[in-house]
């Protein structure tokens, strides 16, 4: 599903007359795709002038940045190569654990009979 980065949007609104089916809002001035009206047509991500709304494999690579970057920056709080070793170790626990979760609700999904 599209998703859409509020630093980079402008509001101009043409995501939201583009779309076929009424699934992006306004919301504080920036646009949200609703997931559950999208079907994922891509006209919004061709018509943002600032691209600001990103694809499924864009999304990803943006949101790996951004830990990396809020992590370098905590590192550099840490002044000893110890302390920042930890922050790495305990940085990785915490991601593994998220990991198993989604990967265990997704099972759960997968094995829901409707």
């Amino acid at each position: 599903m599209p998703w859409v980065n509020k630093k980079e949007c402008v509001s101009c609104r043409k995501c939201v007359k583009k779309c076929p089916v009424d699934a992006i809002d306004m919301v504080k001035g920036k646009a949200l795709v609703l997931n559950e009206k999208c079907i994922n047509c891509g006209k919004c991500i061709k018509i943002c002038p600032v691209k600001a709304i990103l694809k499924d494999r864009e999304i990803v690579k943006f949101k790996v940045q951004s830990k990396l970057k809020a992590l370098k920056g905590s590192l550099s709080e840490n002044k000893s190569k110890k302390a920042k070793k930890r922050l790495i170790k305990s940085q990785i626990r915490q991601m593994k654990m998220q990991q198993k979760v989604l990967s265990e609700t997704i099972n759960a999904l997968k094995r829901m009979k409707l």
